[in-house]
């Protein structure tokens, strides 16, 4: 394990050595208020709320600093596929973009914390708990920097939903025996319920249920149209279970450190501003899509089922094993499980407290 741990870093440090001297000469030869193109990678479509989000960023970027800084997109995976992204910015194969924790869970133990469903479903309280904690939790903050990797904010996937093709699930006890694409602990809770999970990323999910390798995927609202999956499935039931957090927008450590501080500062304020941003096109997009009883997505009808409030406990219920498996697998890690969890449990409670005194950030002083 140490060896092969050894060999990873050594890697990232001979294409660190490239990278630092390519940047050395971007600085050199750059004239004064040149634009400096960065490369995102993302293994999302060009289409859909996080992109739409992604592109508001870039396009901030790009207007406070005076077109000193551009974002050039690479998007679906063009560049880096998702598995790879995490190695790939922190290697300098692009300059920063999307990584996932569940994909990497051994390089992301303790950040992946925020991919175990909680009590707290609310995206913007999430969402800002997930990015509170990375910025003032010294475990974490290392983890990303061991990575090489400069963390700037946090996107959240939403509740977790369920979208299946031809087979409506209307309790959790209909999911037996079919054939899931789910990822991480949501997957395994699945397998639990006697679905027959299978793990792959979201990126798959189409040609998948398409193909009849799997009758159903573990999905979230607004993605449903961004990736299409209502051409070839159109029953959807609402789980409202948990959220993916661990889902951050990185930057290369060297890239960063080579800006200037005024520059760092207007990323790092945009990494605060884009969460609202995000949250609220995104809740909006969820209310179109899937909190509508006569719901159509981009012109094709849909089902949608919920389920009761007993089975939606009973999902909570069954992520206890996880919990506890992760705190095992994060101590072993030397990190302390308990005191991560405590942290970020009231972040979350600061921020629900703060969402039902004053509503939204966007909402307040509109009478809404």
């Amino acid at each position: 394990m140490l060896a092969k741990k050894g060999r990873e870093m050594r890697y990232i440090n001979n294409i660190k050595t490239v990278v630092c001297a390519g940047l050395l000469a971007i600085a050199i030869v750059l004239p004064a208020n040149a634009t400096r193109v960065l490369t995102w990678t993302d293994g999302s479509p060009n289409r859909g709320t996080r992109a739409e989000a992604a592109q508001w960023f870039a396009d901030e970027l790009e207007k406070r600093t005076n077109g000193e800084l551009k974002i050039e997109f690479h998007w679906g995976g063009a560049l880096l596929k998702p598995k790879a992204a995490v190695k790939g910015i922190g290697a300098g194969a692009a300059d920063m973009g999307l990584v996932l924790g569940v994909y990497n869970p051994k390089l992301h133990q303790a950040y992946i914390l925020g991919d175990m469903p909680t009590p707290y479903s609310d995206p913007w309280v999430s969402t800002r708990a997930i990015y509170d904690l990375v910025r003032q939790n010294e475990d974490l903050q290392a983890e990303f920097a061991n990575l090489n990797l400069q963390y700037i904010t946090n996107v959240t996937s939403t509740e977790i939903q369920l979208i299946c093709k031809d087979t409506p699930v209307k309790t959790l006890d209909d999911v037996h025996g079919l054939k899931v694409r789910g990822i991480g602990v949501y997957g395994k809770i699945f397998s639990d319920l006697g679905a027959a999970n299978v793990a792959m990323p979201v990126y798959e999910a189409y040609q998948a249920i398409d193909t009849g390798l799997v009758n159903c995927t573990q999905i979230y609202g607004y993605a449903i149209p961004a990736f299409k999956l209502q051409e070839i499935a159109q029953e959807i039931t609402k789980l409202d279970w948990g959220a993916l957090l661990g889902l951050a927008y990185v930057m290369n450590k060297d890239t960063y450190d080579s800006l200037t501080p005024e520059q760092q500062q207007i990323i790092d304020d945009l990494g605060v501003e884009s969460i609202d941003y995000y949250v609220k096109k995104m809740l909006l997009d969820n209310d179109i899509l899937i909190n509508n009883p006569t719901s159509e997505i981009d012109g094709t009808k849909v089902n949608i089922y919920e389920l009761s409030d007993a089975d939606k406990a009973r999902l909570l219920d069954a992520t206890r094993k996880y919990h506890e498996e992760w705190r095992k697998a994060t101590n072993e890690a030397g990190v302390d499980a308990a005191a991560l969890q405590a942290q970020f449990l009231d972040f979350l409670k600061k921020y629900e407290e703060e969402r039902k005194a004053k509503g939204y950030p966007w909402n307040r002083g509109s009478g809404k």
